[in-house]
């Protein structure tokens, strides 16, 4: 049975562990008592200085998903740089792994990398965030043992769980400003998918690099009308005429990971 050791466990993590009944997962955070018949849970905090402990070592695939500690400077530098330093040095110390998933972001990109964007284009970070996740990518690229499989979402959301739904049910009168025409999301269960084909589906085993993902843009407009056609929008929010950046996703389409 394969191993999958998923090291930020959280939504994502329980989504890609209840699609892989046929592995062992392991879900390790740093302070989340997290149940889930599908995985075994344990603790550790990366910053504690304490080694990453396992029973087993024999680890085949590592998924990383980390956030920041807070949204100003130091809460990114510590949530992504430092804890990147101490993750690699407990996997490449302890475990023998075949491959490494990196959920990175979007945010990478910035307004002068334009619409339509692709992998090929060299991100151009918009603010010290973008910045420091690109300098993440760059840390776990270069001390993996293995060329790692690089995942850019966009904003992630749950199909389920509708945020125009929730603002509109408690709407006290106040209109919401929107600071963009369009939305740049990915849908958290197609995230999981990815991650779980890639492990078990033999032909992906050998991809690695990077993927934008994300869907193609939509205007709030559009996703208000298709969840209150008899309501105004600009009765809740002020609209943008700004419409920020857009991606082209034909690679991960094309590579076989979305099924």
């Amino acid at each position: 049975m394969k191993k999958v050791l998923i090291i930020g466990y959280g939504d994502i993590g329980q989504r890609i562990s209840t699609l892989l009944p046929e592995h062992q997962t392991i879900g390790v955070s740093r302070n989340n008592n997290i149940q889930n018949n599908n995985a075994i849970w344990r603790q550790w905090d990366w910053f504690s200085g304490r080694p990453l402990e396992l029973s087993s070592v024999d680890i085949s695939t590592v998924v990383v998903i980390i956030k920041p500690i807070s949204f100003d400077l130091k809460g990114y530098q510590t949530g992504y740089l430092t804890a990147a330093e101490s993750i690699m040095k407990n996997l490449n110390q302890y475990l023998d792994y075949q491959q490494l998933v990196v959920v990175s972001s979007t945010r990478v990109y910035g307004d002068q990398n334009g619409r339509e964007i692709t992998e090929t284009a060299m991100p151009l970070p918009a603010d010290f965030r973008g910045d420091i996740i690109l300098e993440y990518e760059e840390m776990m690229q270069a001390q993996s043992q293995v060329e790692p499989l690089i995942l850019r979402p966009s904003g992630l959301y749950d199909p389920q769980q509708k945020w125009m739904q929730r603002f509109i049910s408690s709407f006290d009168g106040k209109q919401h400003p929107l600071i963009s025409k369009e939305s740049n999301r990915f849908n958290r269960d197609m995230l999981a998918t990815i991650i779980s084909n890639y492990i078990t589906q033999i032909e992906l085993a050998e991809l690695s690099g990077i993927f934008i993902c994300s869907e193609p843009a939509k205007s709030f407009l559009e996703i208000f009308a298709e969840q209150y056609p008899d309501k105004r929008f600009k009765d809740f929010f002020v609209s943008s005429d700004y419409l920020g950046k857009s991606f082209d996703c034909h690679k991960l389409i094309d590579s076989g990971l979305m099924g």
